[in-house]
């Protein structure tokens, strides 16, 4: 499980909103001073995050809480987002080829545009499942806090 620490901003019922601070790896590198990409991801990055979750531990405004994201979820995801439309690429070039060479189209311009066109149709497709999967594995949840 990959715990945060967030801040309550907002309980409605048994939705809580909490604010997480975004990290950087920038943060920690001894380079940070001299290092251009550090300035313009402290400038541009969002230093907060809001998430919107259900939970049944009562919580309050103000309150400090752990959440957690299962890291099956994450990797799941991640393999999904990336993974799915680069493969659906490679295949659909590779289709592509056998089928414009066929046709006596041999320059490579012929199969690019189709092929990006599905794997933007793929990247939407993997978008709109792990979107609606949200409520499920990926969803991250407060965790109950230990009593000493």
């Amino acid at each position: 499980m990959i715990k945060e620490t967030a801040v309550v901003v907002a309980v409605s019922g048994d939705e809580v909103t909490v604010e997480a601070a975004v990290k950087s790896t920038c943060n920690s590198c001894q380079a940070q001073s001299d290092c251009g990409t550090g300035v313009i991801s402290r400038a541009l990055a969002p230093k907060k995050q809001l998430l919107t979750l259900r939970t049944p531990v009562p919580v309050m405004v103000g309150q400090s809480v752990t959440i957690g994201l299962p890291e099956a979820g994450v990797i799941s995801a991640s393999l999904m987002l990336y993974v799915v439309p680069l493969l659906t690429f490679l295949v659909s070039i590779g289709l592509f080829t056998v089928v414009f060479n066929a046709l006596g189209l041999v320059h490579e311009l012929w199969r690019i545009p189709p092929a990006a066109l599905i794997t933007f149709m793929s990247y939407v497709w993997v978008s709109h499942k792990l979107k609606r999967l949200e409520s499920g594995r990926f969803q991250p949840v407060i965790l109950p806090t230990k009593a000493n």
